[in-house]
């Protein structure tokens, strides 16, 4: 009788204490209330809400989503300290301007354009790399990689003062970049003839933009010890860590695509998927159609696969599919996504608008198939980033991935499913720890530029 009286009891205090108890499902991310993050030793991150972001330490990859409301910029720290940057937003699609896009929503609650006479998203880009470098004590840009010719990656020129460093170019976004810091390498699609698929400097629909772009670093190549190389589809030694790299053996960066130039998925070969340059039929230059034998703008976007340990990051720049119905090779998503594999987080391909994130729309374009994130994030620069139909199909395909948006709009509040944003309207902060098997997902605070965390996420287990 003793037994069961104390069986009873047992089970009675085991009931109450279910809430203490229940082993946690490593497939959820715990959202960190008030208070901090899990205490645990070694480089494992302790955020709290309304706190500034705590510095990265050694041994943490950090990957920053910068918002600048004008396109997408990020800026990337190695395990080691080394630092790169994946393009410099810059659009200059005026607040308003229907006539191009509507940017109105999104800037409703902070719009950098205004009081400021010609903000230079350049200048805003660099003084976040110089607050992450007081962290590193690494006063050098090792790498940057422009991904493709478009104004909300490298900036618009027109309007911006004339350069410091040679009156032969102005201070578009990432001329800035490369006047405010030392650069190591800089990596683009077209170095050094500039003339795929045909001539940017004088064809492309932004020529003047490109032309002085491709003046900044030439310049800077010639006269300020600036190395410029294409960037080399399949390499995996392109990008490498520079300050300790025999402490974090399991960092690489994989080069998966440029101007169709696909990994095949051995050593570091790659594949043309692309019509050579002799081959390209195109009627007009300045709007190229879905039906033209050649490659629009973001289709030649560089993507790359950066990987610690157990994790993933997968930055294709503003790869789509459209045209693909005529040209089967315009789907150049797909087959990009393939050869990287699954992944944990996913930079949205071309800011989440149609004709990407391929989720098996008509049953071809299969991207989100191979790469699976468990993180979705979303640089936003329109009140359509990302578009509807694309939002509900990747999330519908995709059941248990977190959403993450720099900017969003009342408009977007409509979408089905959109509880599965979990940070947005600021700079998103992927932070990996533990040697790359565990990572957070943090929203701070853009417009004060106090890098203050507004939201947490994690931590999530690394696949």
């Amino acid at each position: 009788m003793k037994r069961l009286i104390y069986l009873i009891g047992a089970l009675a205090l085991c009931t109450t204490l279910t809430c203490f108890c229940v082993e946690k499902d490593p497939k959820k991310p715990i959202i960190i209330q008030p208070g901090g993050g899990e205490e645990e030793g070694g480089d494992t991150p302790n955020f709290k809400l309304g706190a500034v972001l705590p510095a990265w330490v050694k041994g943490q990859f950090d990957i920053h989503f910068v918002n600048t409301t004008a396109g997408e910029c990020i800026f990337l720290i190695f395990p080691d300290g080394t630092q790169m940057l994946i393009d410099a937003a810059g659009s200059s699609v005026a607040t308003g301007d229907v006539k191009s896009v509507t940017n109105t929503g999104i800037r409703s609650r902070w719009d950098p354009t205004t009081g400021v006479s010609r903000f230079n998203y350049g200048e805003f880009i660099s003084r976040y790399i110089r607050k992450c470098q007081a962290w590193t004590g690494n006063d050098k840009l090792d790498y940057i990689l422009l991904t493709h010719f478009h104004n909300d990656h490298f900036g618009g020129a027109d309007g911006h003062p004339v350069s410091g460093k040679s009156s032969s170019y102005t201070q578009q976004s990432l001329p800035m970049i490369l006047d405010n810091f030392e650069v190591g390498k800089l990596m683009d699609r077209g170095w050094p003839d500039y003339d795929y698929p045909f001539d940017m400097c004088t064809y492309a629909d932004n020529a003047a933009n490109c032309r002085n772009y491709v003046t900044a670093v030439k310049w800077h190549n010639a006269n300020n010890g600036l190395k410029v190389e294409r960037f080399v589809a399949g390499s995996k030694s392109q990008i490498t860590l520079q300050q300790d790299a025999a402490s974090y053996p399991t960092f690489t960066v994989r080069n998966l695509s440029v101007n169709g130039n696909i990994w095949t998925g051995n050593g570091e070969e790659s594949k043309a998927t692309f019509p050579e340059l002799k081959d390209i039929k195109v009627a007009d230059t300045k709007n190229i159609a879905s039906t033209d034998n050649c490659p629009a703008e973001n289709h030649n976007s560089c993507a790359a696969k950066f990987s610690y340990g157990a994790f993933d990051f997968f930055a294709g720049g503003d790869l789509q599919y459209n045209g693909f119905s005529t040209y089967s090779w315009k789907d150049i998503e797909t087959p990009v996504a393939k050869v990287c594999g699954e992944v944990d987080v996913m930079k949205a391909d071309h800011h989440g608008t149609a004709a990407t994130n391929g989720y098996g729309e008509r049953g071809l374009a299969w991207a989100m198939k191979y790469l699976k994130p468990k993180c979705w994030v979303v640089n936003s620069w329109t009140d359509q980033h990302p578009r509807q139909a694309t939002y509900e199909g990747v999330t519908g395909y995709l059941s248990d991935m977190d959403v993450f948006i720099t900017n969003t709009c009342s408009d977007m509040q409509k979408y089905n499913d959109f509880n599965r944003v979990k940070g947005s309207n600021g700079h998103i902060v992927v932070r990996v720890y533990d040697g790359g098997a565990k990572y957070y997902v943090v929203t701070v605070s853009d417009s004060d530029e106090k890098m203050t965390v507004k939201q947490i996420a994690g931590p999530y287990k690394s696949k």
